[in-house]
């Protein structure tokens, strides 16, 4: 198992993630302030959503305090404007783990139920039955807010487009801010 549980995202909203480095790049340092920024958010949830933005790549924990610091990614995303925004987090699923892996088995065979997306994080890092199905949610949650997937009788189905999807997780700080498509 590659990942650990952390690994694993647990921030439902994909565009409250997305704000994360507009918080720290506006000042706010603390989980607390990042989730009071994002706005209806419990002092835990700025914890969640802190770790779905390293999950991205757009933020580190540094020094023997843990500071958060935006990545040059990161920096990059916060200037950006929506429809860019949009762009690189579609990008960023073909790239980072575990939507990577939640898209290859979209597209190997006709969609997959929730118990088919949780079996596959479980491969992916070490999760009880109940956390999987939770964090599975998630992930599928992602996929649709960038329209990559689309739920269909009860099956998350692969709906984006057709490029092929990168073997491994690159190994530097994030995949080009230059989409190769939309």
């Amino acid at each position: 198992m590659p990942l650990e549980t952390v690994d694993i995202p647990q921030a439902d909203v994909l565009w409250d993630v997305a704000r994360v480095p507009e918080a720290l790049a506006r000042g706010r340092r603390t989980t607390d302030e990042i989730a009071e920024f994002i706005g209806m958010k419990v002092a835990r949830q700025g914890n969640y959503y802190t770790q779905a933005a390293r999950i991205l790549g757009f933020v580190t924990q540094d020094g023997p305090d843990g500071e958060l610091k935006l990545t040059s990614f990161g920096k990059a995303f916060a200037r950006s404007n929506r429809i860019e925004q949009s762009r690189h987090l579609r990008r960023l699923m073909f790239y980072r783990e575990p939507m990577r892996s939640v898209l290859v088995a979209l597209r190997a065979g006709d969609g997959a139920d929730r118990a088919a997306l949780a079996a596959v994080l479980q491969r992916l890092a070490p999760l009880a039955d109940s956390t999987a199905q939770r964090r599975s949610a998630t992930v599928a949650a992602w996929l649709c807010a960038v329209h990559l997937a689309e739920w269909r009788d009860g099956r998350l189905h692969y709906c984006g487009p057709p490029v092929p999807i990168p073997p491994t997780e690159p190994r530097h700080d994030t995949p080009s801010l230059t989409p190769r498509w939309t």
